[in-house]
């Protein structure tokens, strides 16, 4: 079952090794998909961190 106080934990902390230049994500995704995270609210906090990207205009 999901528990949503420890996927709301595990958002937070993959936000925060997200802002570190030289950590590594993926046993951190791990452990959000082991806890029923969904691939939409990682990839939400990975676009708060980093952005999302644009394709210049010709």
């Amino acid at each position: 079952k999901r528990d949503n106080r420890a996927v709301a934990q595990l958002l937070s902390e993959l936000k925060d090794k997200a802002k570190k230049e030289d950590e590594n994500l993926i046993p951190h995704f791990i452990e959000c998909v082991k806890a029923y995270v969904t691939l939409q609210e990682m990839c939400d906090v990975l676009r708060e961190v980093f952005g999302e990207y644009q394709p210049v205009a010709l």
